[in-house]
């Protein structure tokens, strides 16, 4: 039996290196932006074969034109692409490992600095609440005073939106313990509802793992499952996008299925079967003492004098993620490895061999050629931060670099320079400075809704007070305002769904209205309601016809007033005994004012609540042709 991953050999819909699929990867990265290119081919194959089927699309080729054609296509293939999977406390081993050792020493080593966690894929939000759980269970009384920010970030919105509303089935919250249940849901019907006051440490917003800055100072980082549907390359580039995110000493929880951090440098196993690790302490690479290490093959205490490289040590440079370049005494480039290509626009080629002097970047970059002339002459190392410099392309590039002397026996040698592109962090600096902007601008049009949004004020306010008090961290939490916003259009969607209800409610008492009516006007007999006081609250057409009274002219008015003195005495005379003792009268011999009919016989009986009080009278009078008949 094949792997549900791998394609069948005969199926049309193609493979990876079919050049309709790369096409429309490319198209989805373009067009919607969502790079699915590092995602493991075979699971991404599968899943868009699956979507595929759906719309009769044969063929990527076919599909291709389909996306074309339906603009909207791209939800429900994002649906079928980020397949939401998640529960409540999944692998409830490693959740008590968490609770027991992890959320305890975090709590202590914060402090009054509270404690920020990131549930990374959060999907519908069951993993997030998860965690206020266990943080929630250890603080006890101290949840109150105790400042938790969770924040939980997903691509999926439809995901988010139902996450936060905190609302789950039956099913959903089969896996909660009987006594967290109770304690952190409120039973609404067939379904459980998260503790508001808990509810407001998540903070639910989208953010794209793969394309998007991470946030920052975390001390506990959930991203479970997620990783495995990467490519390695990307597996490894995310571990040190987390590495930024987790503070020293920080932890990051993986599912059971990611076992790539057995191998990392950036973390160190706290507990390996359940996934549980610890951020380690990466220095910044100390490129003289690394270079004295490997280029002398005997230990000798001073270097060649031509810098042969060894191969692992070249090795060793290409592979760094960080731009080197070694320049020797003559002012000769020796190093030019590939990150140095791609930070300064010039290839190994045209740079190893040539006098520093001579390359257009000792210039280009304002600053180098100076600060590499200083490091020569007093080999104190230097350092170029918040630098900017142009590409031969145009392009705008934000970087910091160093500066270190590396000494031959006791006199000047050698220079290394070595820096990394800071152009990401410049850009999140300045959507921060926007955002800074925007949030004022929202704080305005919030105060300036207050009165429309009475339901949602407290929830509100607390909101605004929050955003006041992390202006410093909008840095690394852009979205949390975008949440906000989200918030109040779910309350606008729920004012909605009132009004619905409300107008529904008024449609069915109209109807009860008019089934009232025509009930009483269909009644063969007069029927009179009277209150307590001798007020008419009901007069039906039958009774218009015997007494020549319209309803519009007696219903409201007591009944002494109007031009009916004899049926005003006869019932005025019986009202007393049916509203005081509750016994129910015959009136006979009462007159009506059709031309040439008999008098009428009345019947008076009390008119009771549902709790048995005498609230008035009923009285009916069959119609004379009917009492004729009979």
């Amino acid at each position: 039996m094949r792997s549900e991953d791998q394609p069948h050999p005969d199926d049309p819909a193609g493979t990876a290196d079919d050049p309709a699929f790369r096409r429309l990867l490319e198209k989805l990265s373009v067009d919607y932006n969502f790079d699915f290119r590092e995602y493991k081919p075979a699971s991404l194959i599968r899943r868009i074969r699956n979507r595929m089927q759906q719309v009769h699309a044969p063929t990527f080729e076919a599909y291709l034109g389909y996306l074309e054609r339906h603009p909207d296509e791209h939800v429900p293939l994002f649906n079928t692409i980020l397949i939401n999977v998640t529960g409540f406390f999944r692998d409830p081993e490693a959740w008590q490992v968490l609770g027991d050792e992890i959320v305890p020493r975090l709590v202590a080593e914060t402090g009054q600095r509270g404690l920020r966690v990131w549930s990374a894929g959060c999907s519908s939000g069951e993993e997030a609440y998860s965690a206020a759980m266990v943080i929630a269970e250890h603080l006890g009384d101290r949840a109150r005073d105790f400042e938790v920010k969770i924040y939980a970030t997903d691509v999926d919105e439809e995901a988010l939106q139902a996450a936060r509303q905190a609302l789950y089935r039956l099913d959903a919250v089969k896996d909660v313990p009987a006594g967290l249940l109770d304690r952190y849901f409120i039973r609404e019907g067939q379904a459980y509802r998260f503790r508001r006051d808990l509810r407001r440490w998540c903070i639910f917003g989208r953010h794209n793992l793969v394309q998007e800055p991470p946030l920052s100072h975390i001390d506990l980082l959930l991203c479970r499952n997620v990783l495995i549907y990467f490519t390695a390359d990307l597996q490894e580039r995310l571990l040190a996008r987390f590495h930024y995110s987790v503070r020293e000493g920080g932890f990051l929880f993986l599912g059971r299925s990611e076992s790539l951090l057995t191998r990392s440098r950036w973390f160190v196993p706290y507990h390996v079967k359940w996934r549980l690790f610890q951020r380690t302490t990466v220095p910044a690479p100390t490129v003289a003492m690394a270079m004295r290490g490997l280029y002398e093959p005997h230990g000798s205490p001073a270097l060649p004098a031509d810098l042969a490289l060894r191969p692992r040590l070249s090795g060793v440079i290409e592979a760094l993620p960080m731009a080197i370049i070694v320049i020797d005494a003559t002012d000769t480039i020796l190093v030019w490895n590939p990150a140095a290509e791609n930070l300064f626009d010039v290839p190994a080629t045209a740079a190893l061999g040539r006098k520093f002097r001579d390359l257009d970047v000792s210039y280009r970059v304002e600053g180098l050629r100076a600060r590499v002339e200083q490091v020569k002459n007093s080999q104190i190392p230097a350092r170029l931060e918040h630098l900017t410099f142009t590409r031969r392309t145009g392009g705008l590039v934000h970087a910091e670099i160093h500066v270190v002397g590396i000494l031959e026996g006791d006199r000047a040698g050698s220079i290394v320079v070595y820096g990394w592109d800071a152009t990401e962090s410049a850009r999140l600096r300045e959507q921060m400075e926007r955002l800074a902007e925007q949030h004022a601008t929202a704080i305005e049009e919030l105060q300036s809704t207050n009165e429309e949004l009475e339901t949602t004020n407290e929830e509100l306010q607390s909101t605004n007070e929050e955003l006041e008090t992390t202006n410093e961290e909008l840095q690394s939490t852009n979205e949390e305002l975008e949440t906000t916003v989200q918030e109040l259009q779910a309350v606008n969607s729920q004012l909605a769904t009132l009004n619905m209800e409300l107008e529904r409610s008024g449609a069915e008492l109209k109807r009860l209205h008019a089934y009232h009516a025509s009930v009483l006007s269909s009644l063969p007999v007069a029927m009179i309601v009277l209150d307590r006081d001798g007020v008419v609250r009901t007069w039906n057409p039958s009774a218009e016809r015997l007494w020549g009274v319209r309803a519009d002219d007696v219903v409201g008015r007591p009944l002494t007033s109007l031009p009916l003195a004899a049926l005003a005495a006869r019932l005025g005379e019986a009202l007393p005994v049916v509203l005081e003792r509750g016994q129910s009268q015959v009136l006979t011999d009462v007159p009506c004012a059709l031309p040439g009919r008999r008098p009428l016989a009345l019947h008076l009986a009390p008119l009771r609540t549902a709790t048995g009080h005498i609230d008035g009278a009923v009285v009916a009078a069959p119609m004379p042709e009917a009492a004729a008949a009979g």
